[in-house]
């Protein structure tokens, strides 16, 4: 029984350690728990007859088609984005073929191309959908068009309505709904 003292010693430290650290053992039950008595039904009127509409944000980001419509500024009807945002054209851009020359970091910075997801794009209120295209950008980024003519965002345009770009640099204008530049040279 001496020789194997150690080896009982350990045993029963490694379970003293066991219970000890374990929440489960020490605290067993011996008799059931007591039993509450069922709550009382609510009335039927009370319950909800479909689950509410959850407020937490879906995991994947839903994506949605790039807008393009019509909208009212200062200068009268013009190409918006859905969000009300006037869309611009550079007069450096070509339209048949569509191509797009803004590319440097420095612009890219100021005009933000509309890029257009999987998604699509799709003519809104006042727009021919004959009209809406895409190009596809040195980026490999596909960009939304209007009547050719690719679509910018100007980046200090703050609010739905702004036209901030309007003649920058007499190169950036803004487009009628039809996919015109609003103000042509005279």
């Amino acid at each position: 029984m001496f020789k194997s003292l150690p080896t009982m010693v350990w045993v029963i430290g490694a379970t003293i350690a066991v219970a000890a650290l374990s929440p489960a053992v020490g605290n067993v039950a011996t008799t059931a728990p007591a039993v509450a008595p069922p709550a009382a039904p609510a009335p039927a009127a009370a319950a909800p007859t479909k689950a509410p509409p959850s407020k937490a944000k879906p995991s994947t980001p839903v994506e949605e088609p790039v807008v393009i419509k019509a909208g009212t500024t200062k200068l009268g009807q013009v190409a918006v984005d859905a969000e009300g945002f006037t869309l611009y054209m550079s007069v450096l851009d070509s339209r048949n073929p569509p191509k797009s020359v803004c590319r440097s970091k420095a612009c890219l910075t100021a005009w933000k191309p509309v890029y257009v997801k999987k998604v699509g794009i799709i003519a809104g209120a006042g727009v021919s959908q004959a009209k809406v295209g895409t190009l596809i950008r040195p980026d490999k980024g596909v960009q939304a068009t209007l009547n050719g003519w690719p679509l910018y965002r100007f980046a200090k345009d703050q609010k739905p309505g702004d036209v901030l770009g309007e003649g920058l640099k007499g190169t950036w204008h803004v487009l009628s709904p039809a996919g015109t530049r609003l103000n042509p040279p005279r």
